[in-house]
Order: structure tokens, then sequence, then C-alpha cells
């Protein structure tokens, strides 16, 4: 999964920082440098931001718009990961060096603004005390990743399905609808399309959710939300 931060506009030209992101561990002088850096550009609908093996160079906040982010198999098989709308922050941990380990597409017209590795370890440099900041962000970030991992693990497909949804519903303005094909939900979840589509099916059967052609309406929440919690 990819790592994702979390931002606000703010009332100046940059966005600010949103408290539950992970640089709320971050200090005023870490803030401030990243603000500082920001870089707008803009992508047209398809077009890449960068790919899968890509050295990165940049992390980046979405301003406006929608940013899918994918691998690809050696057989070429595309699994969309995530989607990344206004206010996050992705691509972050190419600020310490290494290839870029999944793609970034904009699915709509999308503005952007981008923070350079080189901008970042300038701050740092003028003001070394940051690094100790980048630490602590980089040691949350991996929190989070192991406890994804975990969950990927050792929670059941059922959970990991419920999960997911529940997610989707959050990221697309938690309108009971989500608009994804069967297909991608069982990349999401790390599954096979027919499992998905039985648990589908039972969901339907119990009127917990309603399936329609590329898109599934969630219509018990609190169903859903319990299953989550059985295996936790």
């Amino acid at each position: 999964m990819p790592s994702v931060l979390y931002f606000r506009r703010g009332s100046g030209n940059c966005p600010a920082m949103r408290d539950e992101s992970i640089f709320s561990v971050a200090g005023p002088e870490l803030r401030r440098a990243i603000e500082a850096a920001a870089v707008r550009s803009t992508l047209r609908a398809g077009e890449v931001l960068f790919s899968q093996g890509d050295p990165g160079d940049a992390f980046y906040i979405v301003d406006q718009g929608e940013i899918e982010i994918s691998v690809h198999a050696l057989d070429g098989r595309k699994v969309a990961l995530d989607v990344m709308r206004e206010g996050e922050v992705f691509g972050e941990i190419a600020l310490f060096g290494g290839d870029r380990t999944a793609t970034a597409t904009a699915l709509r017209d999308t503005s952007l603004r981008a923070i350079r590795r080189a901008d970042v370890l300038a701050a740092v440099r003028q003001s070394p005390e940051l690094a100790l900041d980048f630490i602590d962000v980089l040691c949350e970030r991996l929190r989070k990743v192991s406890v994804k991992f975990e969950e990927r693990a050792f929670l059941p497909v059922t959970a990991r399905l419920a999960s997911r949804l529940l997610y989707l519903d959050a990221k697309l303005g938690g309108t009971g609808r989500v608009e994804v094909s069967q297909a991608d939900l069982a990349d999401f979840v790390g599954a096979t399309r027919e499992g998905v589509a039985k648990i589908l099916a039972t969901w339907r059967s119990r009127d917990w959710i309603a399936v329609a052609r590329g898109s599934i309406r969630i219509l018990r929440r609190d169903e859903l939300e319990r299953i989550g919690e059985d295996f936790r």
C-alpha cells in the first residue's frame, strides 16, 4: 500500500498540514521547510506523473483532481492500490532515496504541489535538527505500514473486503456509493475476483449492499463495520 499523508489548504499559497497526518509528529520548523519548498504543477487526465521503477526525487500534494496509484506485475497486469484526492500526499519515501515502487497516473485534470528531495535536503543542511524530525516521521510511517501488512497477512478476505469498502466510501465522500469494479476491488483486497464476487453475493442476499455495474452501494454500514471488528 502506498504511504499517504494529509494536508488541508491554509491561508497562504501552500496548504497547511492536517493534525492527523503522520507529519503531526513533525515540529513547526519542518512543516515550514516543506511548505516553503512546494512548487505547483499540473497533469492532464491520463498523464503519468511517475512510473514504477523511476528514480524518486519528490513527493506530492494533491490540490485538485485525482491520482491513481498502481503497480504492474511481470505479466503486465495492473493492480490499482489507491486513489489520491484533494489534500492527500504521496510519494514521500522518495525523500530518502530509491526508486518508485508504484505508478502514479492522473484520472482527471489534476493540480499538484511538488516538494523536491534536493530542496528538503537543503533545508536539513541549513537546520540539521530537522533530520531528527524526519527520523520521527519515518518511524511513524513504518509503524503504519507494519499494521497494513499485518492486516493483509492475518485478516480473512471477508474482513479485508468490508474494511476496503468502508475505506473507499469514506474517501469518496461517504455517500454509501462506491464506484469500483469487482475486479479492481479484488485487487485492492488481495483476493480473487471469484472469491470477492461470492462474498458480495452473500451480502447482497442479506440486503447489506446493492450491486450495480461498476459500483457498490452500502446499505448496512453497521454490518460491515461489525465484520471488521469481529476479527480485531
